[in-house]
């Protein structure tokens, strides 16, 4: 098993990163460019990275309570995204990826250096997608 994790403040209110976040549609605007992700039904996703060989279904659980949207491809993969308020017209989000198989990730080296880059650009295409608004 690994864990990944990146955090970055927003200059956006924790609302309208959630909103983004948590519009499905909108994942090829901040998803880093080798995970393409789209949604095919209520609560479920395809997920396609070639340089991992992934080709699988997946589902997201989206909490507008709690700024928090949940997914992951069981028995493998998890992970989940929180948007916290931080000071006014401010936030900060939190990105969090499990790897709970036998994943090149999972063993550390050039993979898991990859998913902590693909983590740190996501939350950097968010930002500008956020901040645009």
């Amino acid at each position: 098993m690994a864990e990944f994790e990146a955090e970055r403040r927003m200059t956006a209110d924790a609302e309208r990163v959630f909103g983004v976040v948590s519009d499905l549609d909108q994942l090829p605007g901040w998803l880093p460019a080798p995970v393409d992700v789209r949604p095919t039904g209520d609560g479920e996703v395809h997920a396609d990275v070639p340089e991992r060989g992934v080709d699988a279904e997946g589902t997201v659980r989206v909490q507008a309570d709690q700024l928090r949207v949940e997914w992951g491809h069981a028995p493998d993969y998890a992970g989940w995204l929180q948007v916290e308020h931080a000071e006014p017209g401010r936030s900060s989000v939190v990105l969090h990826l499990s790897f709970l198989g036998d994943q090149p990730e999972t063993h550390g080296g050039a993979p898991a250096d990859e998913v902590q880059r693909w983590l740190d650009d996501a939350l950097t295409r968010l930002e500008r997608l956020v901040s645009q608004g």
